[in-house]
């Protein structure tokens, strides 16, 4: 039930007088307009929030692809054909054909090889010494 409604139930029921009345609905009035207004703001909100969304999941997948300058990459993608889903994901993001655009903006991707350089036989070295350490304070 409507403000107005509940204030025109209370007037038939002569709980309000007139100058009660009248304030009564100026007042109901003003409150449905700001309601109407706030609603409307709020719309434009959750658009906006779902764009940052957006922006924000892009702005990730390009970290995660190894992207070097986030701002310079997003400027050669087209956001408009991207889509967000928060089940599904983001969809229409060509981060392949960005790097083949321009790979400079991203990091190559090199695989360390475990077990091998100097920095192991160093550590080896120190445990060696630690043992040996120990093992004097022992007395063994």
């Amino acid at each position: 039930m409507k403000l107005t409604q509940m204030i025109e139930k209370f007037a038939k029921q002569g709980m309000l007088n007139g100058v009660a009345r009248a304030e009564l609905l100026q007042a109901a009035e003003e409150t449905e307009q700001e309601m109407a207004e706030l609603q409307e703001a709020l719309s434009g909100k959750d658009g906006e929030l779902a764009e940052n969304r957006k922006t924000a999941a892009v702005e990730r997948a390009i970290l995660e692809g190894g992207g070097k300058n986030v701002k310079a990459i997003l400027a050669l993608l087209d956001m408009e054909e991207i889509s967000y889903d928060t089940k599904e994901g983001l969809k229409g993001l060509d981060l392949e054909e960005v790097k083949a655009e321009a790979p400079y903006l991203f990091y190559e991707k090199t695989e360390k090889k475990k077990g091998t350089g100097a920095p192991m036989t160093r550590q080896k070295r120190k445990e060696d010494e630690i043992r040996a350490a120990f093992r004097r304070g022992l007395g063994r």
